[in-house]
């Protein structure tokens, strides 16, 4: 089905092996709590740019505060996008068509985050580690640092994600052979790769969530296969997609009921983007503008985002 969250992917795959031992992904996620946002291709755009601008700060954890408990962010890497992290990608890596991350919200200023992919082959893959944010210094354990620097770094405790740590006790795994693993050149690699999308997935994506402007949300219905049609499991799955929330840009992009974001026709072949403004107040869409003089040339609208 069009336009189905990745998140839905996860759920509809059910147990993988991936990590060498199965794990069934429904174990990190409550499918009926979880609330999704999807960034429309401008909005997850500008919140890379957000992230790698100079002014950029991180909320400090105690002042997050998500829409929902459990909530999730996911958005596309358009080609734009992937030009901005192309000198981070090396040789012989897949890239990546889609993130995401699971934000669970345990308290006041506690949260923990699962971020997840799917590569342009199709594969899709989640970390196989929980970071958690708002534990404070005397909590033991391994922990990652986030940030431009150290002063403004913030601590993330590493956990492995539940749906492991439920596999791991079935097959009798021991708490000091997952140190081992820890301690692996491979997993401390996989580790950071799933760090890097925090940035933008939780801490950007909150200012975005709770922009003062600019910024327009849509829900989407979920569907369900047509009454009356007898489907097995799989073709049960194909059909069906939970509902979710669109975060777009009302002055240059429209939405189709199915989900489908889309360029609006009379945008400028002059039009400059125009950008997230982070002020202490709040984050602050810019208006774009037309570069240049004379009369306004119109095109057609062309498709930005399809998902599978």
């Amino acid at each position: 089905m069009k336009n189905k969250t990745l998140l839905d992917r996860f759920f509809d795959r059910g147990i993988s092996k991936e990590f060498g031992v199965p794990m069934n992904f429904a174990d990190n996620v409550p499918k009926d709590q979880v609330q999704t946002f999807v960034l429309s291709p401008e909005v997850a755009l500008s919140a890379e740019q957000l992230v790698r601008s100079k002014s950029f700060t991180m909320p400090k954890v105690e002042e997050l505060h998500m829409p929902y408990t459990h909530t999730v962010v996911e958005y596309p890497l358009t080609p734009e996008i992937q030009k901005l992290r192309s000198n981070g990608l090396v040789d012989g890596t897949v890239p990546i068509s889609r993130i995401g991350a699971y934000i669970h919200e345990t308290g006041i200023g506690v949260f923990t985050c699962m971020p997840y992919w799917e590569f342009v082959d199709g594969r899709i893959q989640h970390s196989a580690f929980t970071f958690a944010f708002g534990l404070g210094d005397e909590v033991d354990g391994f922990k990652i640092f986030l940030g431009k620097n150290t002063q403004e770094s913030v601590t993330a405790h590493l956990f492995p994600c539940l749906s492991f740590i439920k596999s791991a006790q079935k097959l009798g795994v021991k708490p000091e052979h997952l140190r081992k693993i820890l301690e692996d050149e491979q997993v401390q690699q996989h580790i950071k790769e799933s760090a890097s999308e925090i940035p933008c997935l939780m801490f950007a994506s909150f200012l975005l969530l709770n922009c003062k402007s600019g910024v327009v949300k849509t829900k989407i219905a979920e569907k369900r296969p047509p009454r009356g049609l007898k489907l097995g499991g799989k073709k049960k799955k194909q059909y069906s997609s939970s509902a979710y929330t669109v975060l777009h840009l009302e002055e240059i992009e429209t939405i189709s009921v199915e989900g489908i974001v889309s360029r609006r026709e009379d945008i400028s072949a002059h039009y400059v983007r125009g950008h997230f403004k982070q002020r202490k107040s709040g984050i602050y869409w810019w208006n774009s503008f037309i570069r240049g003089t004379g009369e306004v040339k119109k095109r057609k609208a062309y498709l930005v985002e399809e998902t599978a």
